[in-house]
């Protein structure tokens, strides 16, 4: 099993979450934003292992 790649580290989106809302309908960053819940709590430099 592979790791997942993780886009929101805070909130735990991965880059399949925001495939599967582009699949199901989401067109802007907003509606991304909304139907996974990415950069909804901001901690990035604490969750991001890469610091930022």
């Amino acid at each position: 099993m592979t790791k997942p790649t993780y886009v929101c580290y805070c909130d735990k989106v991965t880059e399949q979450d925001i495939e599967a809302a582009v699949l199901q309908g989401a067109r802007t960053v907003k509606q991304v934003i909304q139907m996974t819940g990415a950069m909804s709590h901001c901690n990035c430099a604490v969750e991001n292992p890469k610091g930022t």
